[in-house]
């Protein structure tokens, strides 16, 4: 790098990993700037410009000013930065080589092969908590020395520091004292505006469920008069989801495609090289991959039903920032701040730290418990008073599990070219919810209610949400039998049971089809859900057995 001083210490090497299809390289004078993603209202090359006339002062008010989903690096006239948008729709990880360097990768793998990292490399504290949820907790990877430049973050490079510094807050635990309806309504009018004017005339494939929040897409296109969509469902022949989606789909008046997922055909599928270019291609080594619509995108775009212009437009994560995660015990907090922090901890252990019970240890979860704690430190806001304590779980919840494994689902339309949105994370519609107040969030209760009162293109009030039936059918009389026979033994008993045995023909993904039958229902450890699996072979991939020891020592 010629255009840096002599006596600089630290610089950023050329990032790595920047080569997805809109990547781009845009050179002027002795500056480079890597970029990829959108920004709406302008351009790669202007948002190239206006990146190498920032200093130290005014990066961070610039990067706020940014509405999209993109990551993006920066050397030369001086200056050098790295970051991603407000929800880290396109992830970045970052370490020093051996000189001092700042290298930054857009790739897990890439970085791997850059700094010869392997399983000597590995940080026991840092995947501890992904043996059991999936994801790191805060800015750690899997690896010593390597941390993520997570959502509303940037890298600065300076004359002789790189640090990480925040230009977005999603600090939801200071709620407005009220929103009003009309005010979401509106909103919502504005994030489909802007949807069809980013689409401008091309495919807008929507991945469409029985839930509210893929609903709010379709019917918000049909609303606003799109007419080039195409609908998609997925999974067990007969699925009451798909089922509803195709009604939706009828109303819409949309096309609708249905991709069956069987057994073989998914265990084919995890075994298939385009499947493992796809977890190469999803690793920024803080989580396990996201994987349920690849056999519905690969058997689409093997029909020639979408191409390269489609842009793939799904509900995340209408659900979690509506308020549909929020656990019980938050919706009545208690006065005293310690109790508070307590509820939060609890929440957030019970609902994303349990995959495999015989890991469950007081031990590792008290260990948990204090890298949560410690990131709730770090905000130093606490504490946090009754009204906002929520806030703090959908924090936490935003920061580890939404940005890093959820959002980072979208890796998968990188893969198959295409182009993609996510309206219910557009920067206008995070900031709304985190003014939103708990009685607006608890149980999605202004959600349901503006959606149901606008009812866009009548599909709100008499097609359910969510509507459940058992399948297969050849099912229901052995699991009847069998619930029956449990019922002296408690819904606990019961409940173990029906995971460990029938889950596995139950789920409509067929998410467990990577493993045979007898290998699940004879596991004693304990899985939540097929997802547990999935981490351990992420995992495995990396050196490590199920429980985080190498794969070379007798598991704990």
């Amino acid at each position: 790098m010629t255009d840096w001083p002599q006596d600089l210490r630290v610089h950023m090497t050329e990032p790595l990993g920047f080569d997805g299809p809109r990547a781009r390289c845009i050179r002027r004078g002795s500056g480079t700037v890597w970029f990829e993603g959108f920004v709406r209202g302008r351009g790669a090359e202007t948002v190239a410009e206006e990146a190498l006339r920032q200093t130290e002062e005014s990066v961070a008010a610039w990067l706020d000013g940014l509405d999209g989903f993109f990551r993006i690096a920066v050397r030369g006239h001086g200056i050098g930065f790295a970051a991603c948008d407000p929800i880290r729709g396109y992830p970045l990880i970052w370490a020093r080589d051996a000189s001092g360097a700042a290298v930054v990768s857009a790739s897990g793998p890439a970085l791997e092969r850059a700094l010869s990292l392997g399983p000597d490399d590995l940080d026991p504290d840092a995947v501890l908590p992904v043996t059991l949820s999936g994801f790191t907790v805060g800015a750690q990877t899997i690896y010593r020395g390597v941390r993520q430049i997570g959502p509303g973050r940037y890298l600065w490079i300076g004359a002789d520091s790189a640090a990480i510094r925040r230009y977005h807050l999603w600090d939801a635990w200071n709620p407005a004292t009220g929103v009003e309806p009309a005010e979401l309504a509106t909103l919502h009018e504005r994030l489909i505006d802007d949807l069809v004017r980013d689409a401008n005339g091309r495919q807008i494939l929507v991945p469409l469920s029985a839930g509210y929040d893929s609903r709010f897409i379709a019917s918000g296109l049909r609303a606003a008069g799109y007419a080039n969509v195409l609908t998609v469902a997925y999974g067990l022949a007969g699925n009451r989801e798909a089922e509803t989606s195709r009604k939706i789909a009828r109303r819409l008046g949309y096309p609708w495609e249905f991709v069956p997922y069987a057994n073989r055909t998914l265990a084919a599928m995890f075994h298939s090289s385009g499947h493992r270019a796809f977890t190469a291609l999803s690793d920024s080594l803080t989580s396990a991959p996201f994987t349920s619509e690849y056999h519905a995108l690969d058997t689409l775009m093997r029909r020639s039903a979408i191409g390269p212009e489609t842009m793939v437009v799904n509900g995340q994560s209408g659900d979690f920032i509506t308020g549909n995660h929020l656990q019980p015990g938050l919706f009545e907090p208690p006065e005293d701040p310690q109790a508070r922090r307590d509820v939060i901890l609890d929440a957030l252990l019970a609902k994303h730290f349990r995959q495999w019970e015989s890991l469950r240890t007081p031990d590792r979860m008290d260990r948990i418990t204090a890298k949560l704690q410690r990131e709730i430190d770090a905000l130093g806001v606490w504490p946090v008073g009754p009204e906002g304590s929520h806030g703090l779980y959908e924090f936490i919840e935003f920061q580890d599990r939404q940005s890093k494994h959820v959002v980072n689902g979208q890796r998968l339309y990188e893969h198959f070219g295409l182009d993609w949105r996510l309206p219910l994370w557009d920067r206008s519609c995070l900031d709304w919810w985190a003014r939103a107040p708990l009685a607006a969030k608890m149980r999605q209760s202004l959600y349901r209610e503006v959606l149901r009162r606008t009812d866009w293109a009548g599909v709100w009030r008499d097609i359910p949400v969510n509507p459940t039936r058992i399948r297969p059918a050849w099912i229901r009389p052995l699991r009847l039998a069998a619930k029956a026979a449990h019922a002296p033994l408690g819904r606990a008993a019961w409940h173990r049971f029906e995971k460990r045995y029938f889950d596995y023909w139950m789920d409509a993904t067929r998410a467990y089809a990577a493993w045979p039958y007898g290998r699940v229902c004879g596991d004693r450890r304990g899985h939540y859900s097929a997802v547990a699996w999935h981490i351990e072979s992420y995992l495995n991939g990396k050196g490590l057995a199920w429980d985080g020891t190498p794969l070379n020592e007798t598991a704990a």
